[in-house]
């Protein structure tokens, strides 16, 4: 899915969400949290009233739970957003760790200070009553400490996830605009390149547009039917090799078709194409 929300309007999302997703059962996850955004921000309807019949019966979202509401309301094969999604929970969990673990630091110092002040009255019978309070203040601050604790390590769970799910997400993309084939760029990452040096062409006119060439196989097809699908794999393996060989960065060779082939020149004079 595609968001368009400022930062402001997204950095009060966030807020809103967060709190949410800690209380349930499931991990702190790119998944969890584009459920609990879409959730605050209240503009997909079934899916409130999902999470708000789910909550009602069970009381909290598990992992699969999650998933499911994920992939029925907001999943997208969208491989780039994942990336992106990913990579900011990724800076987000950073960040919520190093705060957690700086939050921990002052609650210890905290308890030490309590236990050093209880220590130097202990002697004083007159200041029984404040050693008490102190006794106090230490155990609620122990169980502060222990909560911290528990939080960081739910959180450092939360990063390995996430490091796990980016692998994943990098692999998933670059298999998305891979031709299996034969290597190169498919049609896919082809039209994603065309269309970022047009965007550019547009905004610098002065700036050289870029060349295309297309390339087909002559008589592909009774070269397959004369010896075999096999061979026909080995002549395309073949052309992806010339190509890779001829063009260089940031040139792109793709395979558009079953035996078609493009090369993109970015910026490129129409002279330098021709002598390609």
């Amino acid at each position: 899915m595609q968001y368009t929300d400022t930062v402001e309007r997204s950095t009060e999302l966030l807020r809103k969400a967060l709190p949410l997703m800690s209380h349930q059962a499931a991990a702190l996850h790119p998944t969890s949290y584009a459920v609990w955004y879409a959730y605050v921000a209240q503009d997909r309807s079934t899916l409130r009233t999902a999470v708000d019949l789910h909550l009602a019966r069970h009381g909290t979202l598990d992992e699969a739970a999650t998933e499911a509401l994920y992939r029925r309301h907001l999943a997208e094969p969208d491989p780039l957003a994942a990336q992106q999604v990913a990579d900011g929970l990724q800076r987000l969990l950073s960040g919520m760790c190093d705060s957690a673990e700086e939050a921990s630091g002052h609650t210890r110092r905290f308890g030490q200070t309590l236990q050093r002040m209880a220590t130097e009255l202990a002697g004083d019978s007159a200041q029984a009553g404040e050693v008490a309070t102190l006794d106090t203040l230490r155990g609620h601050t122990q169980d502060m400490q222990q909560a911290m604790a528990q939080l960081q390590q739910r959180l450092a769970d939360s990063q390995r996830e996430i490091d796990t799910l980016r692998a994943e997400v990098q692999r998933a993309r670059h298999e998305s605009l891979q031709d299996g084939l034969t290597g190169l760029p498919n049609r896919r990452a082809f039209d994603q390149r065309l269309a970022a040096c047009l965007a550019t062409h547009a905004a610098v006119p002065q700036t050289a547009a870029p060349c295309v060439l297309m390339l087909d196989i002559d008589h592909f097809k009774r070269i397959n039917d004369s010896y075999g699908h096999a061979f026909g794999d080995q002549v395309l393996r073949g052309v992806a090799q010339v190509l890779q060989a001829l063009v260089t960065a940031p040139a792109l060779a793709a395979r558009v078709g079953g035996e078609e082939f493009a090369v993109l020149l970015p910026a490129s004079p129409l002279a330098a194409a021709q002598a390609l």
